[in-house]
């Protein structure tokens, strides 16, 4: 290399300082840059709610909303028999919104308030008993719409325990139970208005299959639980004085009749897998007035039971027809003596009496 072209060239050292300084503006740069992104990012949203979300968030602001209202009513000192259904109504809201999840929290500060999680007004027990109708309707809406077999089983039994609330206080008032209100744009009012099924007022299509030939096993099983209730009140009847007789036999018939609707829904109907069976054990002293009325209450229980477990299963649109069941024996069973629960339907959750 030449004099010159030595001249030209930088030392190692020179050339190492360099190297570091760039590096260090480098890092520098970075830095800076990072810290300008981080301060033009906007802040995190809250996240769009999916279709099961919507369900059950709904569900849980009407049960925060019907305890709130109810408890404000209770300490007014209503008559005892408003009282009990309002302590009523408080403590099955109250865990109905604990089972669902209570309300959703995503993290994020300072939400803004949503129309659906404004609170309940109510001036009188009147407009109580208009929000139970109208928040029944909408849950067994829901229940028709949730995607999840299971949160369609919890939310249709929440709908019916409002709905058999309802009809509480009804009584307890005196006043006319009111028709529920026109359903809200986000209700799909047309699937979920019980408008066909074995119980009730509905008579459903007889096919166990939705459109994609998925079985409904649920409905093979209460069109079992109806004729155990057919045949054991057919049994009482037989070992009933005349006074008792024919309502058993009227029982008996109304079950027999839904356990054959149900047993073609399922597509069991004289075949060989139709799980109904020719006699049914009756247990020891049924003789015994109080052992028969225990007996016809637990089989009404049975059918609300079977009819919860038929929500869970139930092909696309059949849902409606499950819930008007659970509706149905959740009020003979009421009727015969059972004690008002939080979970119509649920034995794993309302076997003990709330309030």
């Amino acid at each position: 290399m030449s004099r010159h072209r030595a001249l030209l060239l930088p030392s190692r050292s020179a050339r190492r300082t360099s190297s570091r300084r760039a590096v260090a503006l480098v890092a520098v740069a970075a830095v800076l840059a990072g810290c300008g992104l981080r301060l033009e990012t906007p802040p995190p949203a809250e996240p769009t709610p999916d279709a099961t979300e919507q369900v059950r968030g709904r569900t849980v602001d009407d049960a925060l909303g019907l305890a709130e209202a109810a408890a404000g009513l209770a300490a007014r000192g209503p008559e005892e028999a408003v009282g009990t259904v309002l302590t009523d109504v408080v403590a099955f809201s109250t865990r109905h919104a604990q089972e669902l999840g209570g309300v959703y929290d995503s993290g994020l500060p300072a939400p803004t308030p949503t129309a659906s999680s404004s609170p309940v007004v109510v001036s009188d027990v009147t407009e109580l008993l208009a929000e139970l109708v109208d928040d029944a309707a909408r849950a067994a809406r829901d229940a028709d719409a949730a995607p999840e077999g299971e949160l369609a089983r919890l939310v249709a039994s929440v709908a019916v325990a409002r709905d058999a609330l309802a009809d509480r206080l009804a009584v307890a008032t005196g006043a006319p139970r009111p028709e529920p209100s026109a359903p809200e744009e986000h209700a799909t009012s047309d699937a979920a208005t019980p408008t066909g099924g074995p119980d009730g007022d509905a008579t459903g299509a007889a096919t166990g299959q939705d459109a994609g030939g998925r079985a409904w096993p649920g409905a093979a099983a209460l069109a079992l639980a109806h004729d155990e209730a057919a045949w054991t009140s057919t049994v009482l009847a037989a070992r009933s004085a005349d006074a008792e007789r024919g309502a058993l036999l009227e029982q008996a018939a109304r079950h027999r009749a839904a356990s054959d609707a149900w047993a073609d829904r399922a597509g069991v109907a004289h075949r060989p897998d139709d799980p109904r069976r020719a006699a049914y054990a009756l247990p020891a002293g049924v003789d015994d007035p109080a052992v028969r009325d225990a007996l016809l209450r637990t089989l009404e229980q049975a059918v609300a039971d079977a009819s919860s477990a038929a929500v869970a299963d139930a092909p696309f649109g059949s849902r409606p027809e499950a819930v008007a069941s659970l509706r149905t024996a959740t009020a003979a069973a009421v009727a015969r003596g059972a004690a008002p629960v939080a979970f119509p339907g649920m034995p794993e959750l309302a076997t003990t009496p709330v309030g």
